[in-house]
């Protein structure tokens, strides 16, 4: 039973001219012999550009991390198979992150479904619960190039819905393959239909006591610049984790914005003020401080506003939930306009004060991770920071200061895996013409090698900056490090063993060894914002950063209690 391949490519011809029309401009594509058809058809779509992936799930990190910095859906094309299971875990994220991708996997006709055939398994709702939209397609060629049009308006709509995210289209194909030269006729593209809206939320309760909470988002200049009049109109001060867009750019020169939520919310200090209300953005802070402390003081109003769903609620302590757009919200939320407060001023000078207490700290301790975060908050001018998860988050959410610089940080706190972060900062880099460095520990690079071996080939300015303590640092803050009866050192930091200097001729990068501030700084001057890959290695000890985090934590309840 064979298809038409004229009929086949009229219908992927018009399916990709209208994501082309709908706002995509990049298909992400992995080669394979089933998915033929789809790449020729993307590759002769004018307005598309085509990047091509030799590892399915690092194609997929690429693509989210384009996403992200370009704020365009990203369509990806793969073969059938375990080819299409690797786009999983970018799924996944890009699914908690609401970051809209178009994945479409070819796939064997029905006829060859279920029959032991090569490179067949079933793909029908592959990704389960962590997509917008599953669509098994009709085998390609089927139909008329009309629905294939009405099915890409579809899945774009859903994609950048209100709750935009990933949409999975498995697409069957019958051989022959292979397209037939000359174009199909010209296609008229449908008309897309205007984006739905929300309605306007409920107003804010009217007391000065209250505490804007920003957890990670991917919100734009238009979002950071409303939740910074929110902030700057109610008084309210806005506590802002290192991936919420709001703790670094011009406006925290008049707003209200909050560093070191981490160290405040461990102190006493915090148990005494006490806010009215809480208003929690977005996902989950990084900080496990403010978790505990909402554990401990139960504020009476605690809000959750989002737009993916996931209104995070670990402390059992919200008692309300808002389903819209963060930024979207601040712009229409009815709000009290107390402005500058005492209760204002009593969180700023707290704040002031402990960054004051840890930029001293840093200063004077061993050269480690919070030097290391010391060194890429110093440059000046636009940065994109891709900060990888485990250890790098953490350590940036304790030690970077609130400033006005144009610092952008991205994180992959969706899902909070350590999957894809190389990938995702080449697509970061690729897709913004700032400059682009990605923070990360050497387990998380290890675990995207494959991934790292593509930057060059896809043309990424990319500056890696790897802190390195031979295995997963994080886990040597586990209680159980300290047990008699437990290789802790073994079971969980699982030391690797490997020189990091060796990945940088595989993957045609400069190499830089860092091993003090003086180093780090001549490193990063010499890498960040010129052409090609670098790795700069700096080895660090986990010893000390559990040490210095707790150093950091109890600073900061001292100088609390002395000051403000």
């Amino acid at each position: 039973m064979n298809t038409d391949p004229a009929a086949t490519q009229a219908a992927l011809r018009a399916f990709f001219a209208q994501l082309a029309a709908g706002g995509i401009a990049h298909v992400a594509v992995s080669p394979g012999s089933r998915s033929t058809p789809l790449t020729v058809a993307a590759d002769r779509t004018d307005g598309l550009d085509l990047s091509i992936h030799l590892d399915e799930r690092a194609g997929a990190f690429f693509a989210l991390g384009l996403a992200r910095t370009t704020r365009r859906p990203v369509a990806l094309a793969c073969t059938s198979g375990t080819a299409a299971a690797n786009y999983l875990p970018a799924v996944v994220e890009a699914f908690h992150s609401g970051v809209p991708l178009i994945v479409i996997t070819a796939d064997r006709p029905p006829e060859l479904q279920g029959r032991g055939a090569p490179q067949t398994i079933d793909q029908q709702n592959l990704y389960g619960t962590h997509v917008r939209r599953f669509v098994e397609a009709p085998v390609a060629g089927t139909e008329p190039p009309e629905a294939a049009a009405a099915l890409a308006v579809s899945l774009l709509g859903v994609a950048l819905g209100t709750a935009p995210g990933p949409v999975h289209l498995n697409w069957p194909f019958r051989e022959p393959l292979e397209p037939p030269d000359e174009d199909p006729a010209p296609f008229d593209l449908l008309a897309v239909p205007a984006p739905a809206t929300r309605l306007a939320p409920p107003a804010l309760p009217d007391t000065p006591r209250g505490l804007l909470v920003a957890g990670p988002m991917d919100l734009d200049d238009a979002g950071i610049a409303t939740v910074a009049d929110l902030a700057t109109r109610t008084g309210w001060p806005v506590v802002a984790d290192p991936a919420s867009g709001l703790r670094c750019g011009p406006h925290v020169e008049t707003t209200p914005v909050l560093a070191c939520g981490e160290h405040l919310f461990r102190a006493p200090w915090a148990d005494r003020h006490v806010p009215d209300a809480v208003v929690q953005l977005g996902a989950m802070p990084t900080s496990k401080a403010y978790r505990l402390w909402l554990e401990r003081t139960r504020p009476a109003t605690v809000i959750t506003v989002d737009h993916l769903g996931r209104h995070p609620d670990a402390a059992l302590a919200v008692t309300a939930r808002i389903d819209h757009e963060p930024g979207a919200w601040a712009a229409s939320v009815g709000a009290p306009a107390h402005g500058t407060t005492d209760w204002t001023s009593d969180w700023t000078t707290a704040d002031r004060t402990v960054a004051g207490a840890i930029g001293e700290l840093i200063a004077d301790a061993p050269f480690d991770e919070p030097s290391v975060v010391a060194a890429i908050d110093a440059p000046v001018g636009p940065l994109n920071l891709v900060v990888a998860n485990s250890m790098p988050i953490r350590d940036l959410d304790a030690f970077l200061p609130a400033s006005t610089r144009p610092l952008r940080v991205v994180a992959n706190r969706g899902a909070n895996g350590i999957d894809g972060q190389a990938s995702t900062a080449i697509g970061v880099a690729v897709g913004s013409p700032d400059p682009t460095v990605l923070l990360t520990g050497d387990l998380t690079l290890l675990h995207d090698l494959s991934g790292l071996t593509a930057a060059t080939r896809l043309g990424a300015d990319l500056t890696i900056v790897v802190v390195d303590n031979d295995g997963g640092g994080i886990f040597s803050f586990l209680p159980i490090v300290d047990s008699p009866t437990v290789d802790h050192h073994r079971l969980f930091h699982t030391p690797h063993g490997l020189d990091l200097a060796h990945i940088a001729p595989l993957c045609g990068a400069s190499y830089h060894r860092a091993t003090d501030r003086a180093s780090l700084d001549s490193a990063l001057a010499a890498t960040v914002g010129r052409p090609g890959l670098h790795i700069v290695h700096v080895p660090v000890d986990a010893g000390t950063n559990v040490r210095l985090h707790r150093e950091a934590a109890i600073v900061s309840a001292s100088v609390l209690e002395v000051g403000p």
